[in-house]
């Protein structure tokens, strides 16, 4: 199953420059734990919930998402499989991928967007287990 068939459009973002306390507000009324940080249509980070309560408020320090957003962007296109982005998920330990085309936003993917259809269960199965599975330091 290709991603743009699962993936949601409903897609709630923020800026660099946004104060963390109202995207923490933001995720709190949308039950969401993390928004990709775009300027115009291009993702330049990601934040999540963990990100504001780590980096933020457990070392009372920055107050804008630039200063504790993950510069690195994982992330998957239209067109790739729903295995591929189990896969990605899997490698990365992450449950969420913003779902890019020609460096522009237009979906994301979570984990539970690979449980519902019954052809993806098991790739969502198999991302889970990794994402799960402890890391040896």
């Amino acid at each position: 199953m290709k991603i743009k068939d699962i993936m949601s459009r409903d897609i709630v973002t923020c800026t660099p420059t946004d104060l963390l306390s109202e995207i923490a507000q933001s995720m709190r009324a949308l039950d969401i734990g993390c928004m990709p940080v775009v300027e115009g249509s291009r993702v330049i980070g990601m934040i999540t919930d963990r990100d504001i309560v780590i980096r933020a408020v457990a070392e009372n320090g920055p107050r804008v998402v630039k200063d504790i957003m993950s510069h690195e962007v994982i992330s998957v296109g239209p067109e790739a499989s729903s295995e591929d982005a189990a896969e990605i998920m899997a490698q990365h330990r992450i449950r969420r991928l913003p779902v890019i085309k020609n460096d522009s936003l237009v979906g994301f993917l979570a984990l539970a967007d690979l449980a519902v259809p019954s052809q993806t269960a098991h790739d969502a199965s198999h991302a889970l287990h990794e994402i799960s599975e402890p890391r040896h330091l």
